[in-house]
């Protein structure tokens, strides 16, 4: 049994939560803010601090450490994880994936009935909307299961469907894209069962979108008539000198994005040649270039491609360097895809928050 100093410090670390834990925040804005009363008791206090501990204490973040990419598919044990809240003891046996809300047929799905639904194979990256520039909270895999189309029939007034898992964690998502073809209920990754700590035994697939909107453990598939914004999870910021600030649109498709396998950011180099590589995505689009500077931008070379460029998924490419002398770089990475999206050189200065972060990644290496 915890001791009351042991309390008291696990409420005063209750109250540093990461970023993401949207039930927590709301704890804290219905204690601290909008006419709620500051003072509880401490039965009341110590309960509710316990009640997010459970929540938020044992959330897993995990990175790609990009300097082992190698292959196109990231092996499970090294993709990386972003969990919101602490992961659910899960079974297959018994499990149930219930369809309901304004559909024609409200459905029941056991686990052991997904064998019999049509098998669907797809290889997506799946990016975090949190992932720095140059950060690993990114990978790609190949992916198995069934479209969530197949299982669903709409009623003339479902725009949106709410995905929710059994940790407690939902997304809205419109109709169009769950109705989408490569929208996916995934059970098996790189022709391996689903790991637990990525979604088994079912999870869902939102292709070409950042990885919040996949929601683990997938329990209920709800549609509704108009967007649940409690589920919504994340809500972006925008900061201006004149307006302050302010919400605006969600975030959902991934930005074209570049990033540094080798060298390092730090690296010491000793020969004249050196064979620069990375990788580069730009969610339901193709890249359809990557620019490689050896000068901290003043000029830029094409990198070659070493895989095909694909909707959904992220493409290698290496740069042969013939470095002039010895002395200190700054190498740089750009890319831009099919449609005329640009990585941007730098953050727009409107931008409050902390997702979608794709401007040009820089690392400052010293050849001797």
């Amino acid at each position: 049994m915890a001791t009351i100093q042991d309390t008291d410090d696990q409420a005063k670390n209750f109250f540093q939560v990461p970023m993401g834990t949207l039930e927590s925040y709301k704890w804290r804005l219905k204690w601290f803010g909008d006419g709620a009363q500051r003072l509880l008791s401490r039965r009341i206090f110590m309960a509710s601090a316990f009640a997010g501990l459970v929540r938020v204490q044992k959330a897993e973040v995990s990175s790609f450490d990009f300097s082992l990419l190698d292959e196109g598919t990231v092996p499970n044990d090294l993709f990386f994880v972003r969990d919101h809240f602490q992961a659910p003891n899960v079974s297959s046996a018994g499990w149930n994936l219930s369809v309901s809300g304004s559909v024609r047929t409200p459905l029941n799905i056991s686990f052991n009935d997904v064998s019999s639904l049509p098998r669907k194979v797809l290889a997506a990256t799946m990016e975090c909307a949190e992932n720095p520039v140059g950060g690993g909270l990114v990978s790609h895999a190949e992916w198995t299961g069934f479209a969530l189309a197949s299982v669903i029939q709409p009623a003339p007034e479902a725009r949106w469907a709410r995905l929710s898992g059994a940790d407690g964690f939902s997304r809205c998502i419109p109709i169009e894209k769950a109705l989408h073809a490569d929208t996916l209920i995934a059970y098996s990754m790189n022709g391996e069962k689903l790991p637990v700590n990525h979604g088994f035994p079912l999870r869902a697939l939102i292709p070409g979108w950042y990885g919040m909107d996949s929601v683990k453990w997938l329990q209920r598939i709800e549609l509704l008539p108009t967007e649940d914004k409690a589920s919504d999870g994340y809500i972006r910021l925008v900061r201006s000198l004149r307006t302050g600030t302010q919400s605006s649109a969600r975030v959902s498709t991934m930005q074209v994005k570049s990033t540094f396998a080798r060298p390092l950011d730090g690296a010491i180099l000793m020969n004249r040649q050196f064979t620069v590589r990375g990788a580069a995505w730009a969610g339901e689009n193709r890249v359809r270039q990557v620019e490689v500077s050896t000068n901290a931008g003043k000029s830029w070379q094409a990198a070659r491609f070493t895989s095909d460029p694909l909707p959904y998924a992220w493409l290698q490419w290496t740069h042969q360097w013939k470095i002039p002398g010895a002395g200190q770089y700054e190498l740089r990475v750009r890319a831009e895809d099919d449609q005329g999206r640009r990585q941007p050189e730098e953050r727009a200065t409107d931008r409050a928050d902390g997702y979608e972060l794709n401007s040009y990644q820089a690392v400052r290496i010293t050849v001797t």
